[in-house]
């Protein structure tokens, strides 16, 4: 067995490794160096992924976890039982987890460490392994948690151009039209997991020969079935990804987070992750599961309690003996 101290200093030097979207190498190399002192076969995919395999008896279970952070550089200290520095929860605590539940179980598995979550998720987008059974995505649920939804996310592009007016004119410019486009949106908005909930992300507008002009880009989260609107140009639309609480998946994390002394809570997120591309991608139940606050994730505030970190890793072993149980058992 792997001793708790050595699976603390692997986090520790994944979190020393800066590695905001678009410069993952650094982690993608100590990983593949990591697994081959583990006599693990690992190798690099086209997209800069990095991919391990292990065959076993049951389902083909892939552990996708990413390698990638936002940007900001967090001083890398352990402080009461605390790991701090940037990607500690979002998501290299997860990574960790996922790489160490990978060497200390016995069964079917796929390791993804995947580029550019943080980005346009193309390590996800351009992942080809064999079809798996069940995928596990490595984001911050606590311990106790499992994260059985992400609302979808949808890019939209608003342009309004109006002909150029006296000043001393009363009548709407183009900034005024995408501000009430904009207002008109949010009027849709609401709490909770079945409303969509939205920001600008950019806005610009000036004066032309001829004219004035505006555009104006905006990020919507949207609930499942959610339907875009009939204005704008869509840049990019995820749909929400929603897993039954009954599937085989869920279960069997839900009962090994019970084997541990806790009571398990299936959470339902805001955000949007690698689960929504993965998911309709292979067809497959997906969950989300690590250690970790989000409420952390992307703050100057990002830190891990280690002894979470450890006991998500026996969490995580437990759930895919049991899954590897459950499924077999089923098939007999």
């Amino acid at each position: 067995m792997i001793s708790s101290e050595e699976k603390v200093e692997f986090l520790v030097k994944l979190v020393e490794l800066y590695s905001p979207t678009g410069k993952e190498s650094p982690v993608a190399s100590y990983l593949l160096e990591s697994f081959e002192s583990f006599g693990i076969e690992a190798y690099l995919d086209s997209a800069g992924n990095v991919i391990a395999e292990k065959r076993g008896n049951g389902p083909r279970i892939l552990l996708a976890g990413h390698m990638d952070t936002v940007p900001g550089r967090i001083p890398v200290r352990i402080e009461n039982g605390f790991l701090w520095g940037r990607g500690s929860v979002d998501a290299k605590g997860p990574l960790a987890t996922f790489f160490f539940a990978f060497l200390e179980s016995q069964a079917n598995l796929i390791f993804a460490g995947l580029v550019d979550e943080e980005g346009a998720s193309r390590g996800a987008r351009n992942l080809d392994i064999p079809r798996p059974d069940f995928i596990v995505i490595g984001e911050p649920s606590s311990v106790d948690g499992v994260t059985i939804g992400y609302k979808g996310s949808l890019l939209l592009k608003l342009v309004e151009r109006v002909e150029k007016f006296h000043g001393s004119v009363e009548q709407e410019g183009a900034a005024e039209r995408l501000i009430n486009k904009w207002m008109e949106l949010r009027s849709t908005f609401g709490d909770g997991w079945h409303m969509p909930m939205g920001r600008i992300l950019e806005f610009h507008a000036y004066e032309r020969d001829f004219d004035f002009y505006g555009e104006m880009k905006v990020n919507i989260r949207t609930p499942p079935n959610y339907k875009p609107p009939e204005i704008g140009q869509i840049l990019d639309f995820v749909p929400a990804y929603e897993v039954s609480p009954r599937s085989l998946i869920v279960r069997a994390f839900a009962g090994a987070i019970r084997r541990h002394g806790m009571r398990p809570m299936l959470k339902k997120k805001s955000g949007t992750a690698d689960m929504n591309i993965l998911a309709p991608k292979y067809g497959v139940d997906v969950i989300a599961y690590g250690p970790g606050d989000s409420r952390l994730d992307h703050t100057p505030r990002e830190h891990v309690n280690l002894e979470e970190y450890l006991l998500a890793i026996e969490v995580l072993k437990d759930a895919i003996a049991e899954l590897r149980r459950r499924t077999m058992k089923n098939n007999l």
